[in-house]
C-alpha cells in the first residue's frame, strides 16, 4: 500500500510508550508527500485532568478522520477500545483504514 499526496490521520495507543512510534510514522508519510493529522497529547502529558479533557480530543480527532483521505494505525499492537471505534468510525464513512505496518 502507497499512499501518496492524502491527507491521512493517524490513530492508536495515546500510552506514553507509543510516542516514538507516532512519530516515526509521521515522518514516513510526510516524506512519502502526505499531510498528517496526529494526536496533541499522550496520558501524562496533559496538566491537569486528561479525562476532563477527553470529550473536546475525541470530538477533535474525530473531526480530523471526517476530514482525512484515508486513516493509518500505528501499529497492529496499538488497538485498545477507543482505537477500535475510530477505525470503525473510519470505515462507516468510507475511509479506509491502513497498518503502519504495511506501509512501503
Amino acid at each position: 500500500m502507497i499512499l501518496k499526496k492524502k491527507v491521512i490521520c493517524l490513530v492508536g495507543s495515546t500510552k506514553p510508550e507509543w510516542r516514538q512510534k507516532y512519530r516515526e510514522v509521521l515522518e514516513k508519510l510526510t516524506l512519502m508527500g502526505n499531510a498528517v493529522f496526529t494526536v496533541v497529547w499522550f496520558r501524562g502529558d496533559f496538566q491537569g485532568d486528561f479525562e476532563a479533557r477527553r470529550e473536546l480530543m475525541e470530538q477533535v480527532h474525530y473531526l480530523k478522520i471526517r476530514t482525512s483521505d484515508a486513516v493509518v494505525c500505528i501499529s497492529k499492537d496499538a488497538i485498545g477500545e477507543h482505537t477500535q471505534m475510530e477505525m470503525a468510525y473510519a470505515r462507516s464513512i468510507g475511509k479506509p483504514v491502513y497498518f503502519a505496518e504495511d506501509l512501503k
